[in-house]
């Protein structure tokens, strides 16, 4: 697929500084659209995707009449790895895959630069042997690095499912 423009991202930064959203839609242009996926990879400024290893997919509902919308979670930073640094200033890449009367069919590519706001920082040093948690954002393709989130917490009191325990 090639290129598109160029268009500035507008979202929201969430308050944990790690997730920035977007929010995209896409309108039935036909009655007889059953499904709508959304394929999307963020990459460093004047880099391409490489859609085997960074693609995510997420389903766009419908939530209106012919209107599909989903609120896209990227990441508030991505890895440069030419500089070796942390961005807020990156390009989200994106198509839509149309499923209609049994067949699939792909829109072009939308090219689009995203500012966070979250500002630059260098990367970790590989000698340190922190290694960073899991990030719990929709975006899991390579050149990501989560930002470790407080250890206050012990380890019986936190949990990793995100599930609320019986007290």
């Amino acid at each position: 697929m090639a290129a598109s423009r160029l268009t500035v991202v507008t979202g929201e930064l969430k308050s944990s500084a790690r997730d920035y959203q977007v929010e995209k839609w896409f309108y039935d242009y036909a009655d007889n659209i059953e499904a709508v996926n959304i394929h999307y990879a963020c990459t460093p400024l004047g880099q391409v995707p490489d859609w085997n290893l960074q693609r995510t997919t997420r389903f766009l509902p419908l939530v209106g009449n012919r209107m599909r919308r989903k609120l896209l979670k990227l990441p508030a930073r991505i890895l440069d790895t030419n500089s070796g640094e942390l961005h807020d200033r990156y390009l989200l890449h994106h198509y839509f895959e149309i499923f209609a009367d049994g067949d699939t069919h792909y829109s072009r590519l939308y090219t689009e630069e995203v500012v966070t706001g979250a500002g630059g920082l260098p990367a970790r040093d590989p000698a340190v042997p922190d290694q960073p948690e899991k990030h719990d954002s929709d975006f899991n393709g390579g050149g990501l690095i989560a930002e470790s989130p407080s250890s206050s917490l012990s380890p019986k009191k936190r949990n990793p499912r995100g599930k609320k325990s019986k007290r």
